[in-house]
């Protein structure tokens, strides 16, 4: 046993330094700051202001962020060869962040001497493709940075917790600045704070200690797959996969279930805020949790009481403001192992592999990740169109939609980790007992 871990036993056990963390964890916010907007707010924003068919708008969703999932692994590969190159992963970062702010910019501002479809197009490439730069780059770094089972975990949480303190501010500022300058001049406001926290939060990384040198086999572009020869990271993303397109149905129906369903529109803010501040206090749990279970088990866990608190949504009618104030705070307080830990079990893969560069095992990642999300949002809003859903008309297809089949989704993560993935229960473990 070593000295850190005399130092700090239990669930303080390989805590990388305070200064480390504080460095760290401060760019999860925007990024989580931008994309809460992009993923959440944008389908329901342009169906309902813009008038597109809910068809038409999840098709080019759909395409548009397979697009983005395909471009990640080959970002991921060209990143580690650049990042070898120059010795440190900074400038990805930071070369990330114009397109970012320029893509946001336009998502809310739309050209339309081009076309409203055209710029809706132009604006989410340019964000998704600067986004995974510069978020692709990030997490690897946060796998490179330590080795140690906890340590990981603890990088991960900390740049999920401020990831969360992001979202809570996406999810209040927009109302709250439309109310007090307008809906122009309050959007407008929106990516300015989006554009300023983006390089306040990257400041403390540029710093020789988060330099930390990439290494590794130099290989061609297109080996980039190679790391799904190993069927304990396949699994692992199949997981994933079915995790976040749960994730993802429940994320684009989340307003057309509060407006037409519970008829609480203006209370939209409020429940954002009650999930994502919930998920918050829940990180210390999971930690705690991860230590003792192993972190798979405390993320099935996890994605079992999700599961049994958001099939009650089905019930739910007008009015029931209070009962699906009650199902944010449970699921929400889930959310934090559902994002912290996946990229902490992936780190330890990393380390199983003698040719890995963690860019490229996130390039994966990500684009399941991404994969995950298109199919979830790009399916869903055109078979709910089919399926006859209008507004006002057949609600019914519309509670299902949003809380039985994010269930059921999830149902097969969950038997998918404890029938037929049990090596990533024990390449967890197994890390674990070297970090010990």
């Amino acid at each position: 046993m070593n000295r850190d871990r005399q130092r700090h036993p239990g669930w303080l056990a390989g805590r990388p330094a305070a200064g480390l963390l504080a460095a760290y964890a401060p760019l999860g916010l925007p990024l989580a700051f931008g994309a809460l907007p992009v993923y959440l707010l944008i389908p329901h924003l342009y169906a309902t202001q813009y008038g597109l068919s809910l068809a038409l708008l999840g098709g080019l969703l759909l395409v548009l962020r397979l697009a983005d999932a395909v471009l990640d692994p080959l970002i991921g590969h060209w990143s580690d060869l650049w990042a070898e190159a120059v010795g440190s992963r900074l400038r990805l970062i930071l070369a990330g962040i114009p397109g970012m702010v320029l893509g946001f910019f336009l998502l809310f501002q739309p050209w339309q001497q081009i076309g409203l479809v055209w710029s809706l197009a132009l604006a989410l490439t340019l964000f998704y493709v600067s986004y995974s730069l510069t978020s692709l780059n990030y997490q690897a770094l946060g796998a490179e940075l330590t080795r140690d089972y906890n340590g990981r975990t603890w990088l991960t949480t900390a740049r999920e917790a401020g990831a969360l303190v992001g979202v809570l501010l996406a999810a209040a500022l927009p109302q709250f600045l439309e109310r007090r300058y307008g809906a122009e001049a309050g959007l407008q406001i929106f990516v300015l704070i989006f554009a300023l926290t983006l390089i306040l939060a990257f400041l403390p990384l540029w710093r020789p200690t988060m330099r930390r040198p990439v290494s590794g086999n130099r290989k061609p572009w297109w080996t980039f797959y190679e790391p799904l020869r190993r069927p304990a990271l396949r699994r692992l993303l199949g997981v994933y996969t079915l995790s976040q397109m749960g994730n993802a149905v429940a994320a684009t129906l989340f307003f057309f279930f509060v407006d037409e369903i519970l008829h609480t529109k203006l209370l939209a803010p409020l429940f954002l805020l009650v999930y994502f501040l919930s998920g918050a206090l829940g990180m210390p749990v999971w930690l705690a949790l991860s230590t003792q279970l192993g972190k798979a088990r405390t993320w099935s866990a996890a994605m079992l009481l999700s599961t049994l608190a958001f099939t009650s949504a089905v019930f739910l009618g007008p009015g029931d403001a209070w009962a699906y104030g009650v199902i944010c705070v449970l699921t929400g307080l889930t959310l934090g192992a559902d994002q912290a830990l996946p990229p902490s079990i992936l780190a330890d893969h990393t380390d199983h592999d003698r040719d890995a560069r963690a860019g490229n095992y996130f390039g994966l990642f990500n684009w399941v990740a991404k994969a995950a999300t298109a199919l979830g949002a790009g399916i869903i809003l055109p078979l709910l169109q089919w399926s006859g859903f209008r507004p006002g008309v057949h609600l019914w297809l519309l509670s299902v939609a949003y809380a039985i089949v994010p269930a059921l989704i999830k149902v097969a993560a969950i038997l998918l980790m404890e029938l037929g993935a049990v090596e990533i229960r024990n390449i967890t473990v197994l890390k674990k007992g070297v970090a010990s």
